[in-house]
């Protein structure tokens, strides 16, 4: 909730009305939200294993990293 219990703040609200006004609806640039779906959709079907690989990158940069995995893991 605003409130606009101020000359100050009424006139703020006001001047950002006029200029959303004048300015007009935004735009976006950039893919629609439609393309970026197909794009994800895209990559699962070209990456079916991705999230295995990237568990087994993570894995073994811990292990690197001396971090004792063994308590995480069921095997």
């Amino acid at each position: 909730m605003m409130r606009i219990d101020t000359p100050e703040k009424a006139a703020a609200l006001n001047a950002a009305y006029h200029d959303a006004e004048e300015r007009g609806p935004l735009t976006f640039e950039g893919p629609t939200f439609d393309e970026l779906l197909e794009e994800g959709r895209q990559f699962l079907r070209d990456n079916p294993n991705w999230l295995n690989e990237a568990a087994a990158a993570a894995k073994e940069r811990l292990k690197e990293r001396g971090f004792d995995l063994s308590e995480l893991t069921e095997d």
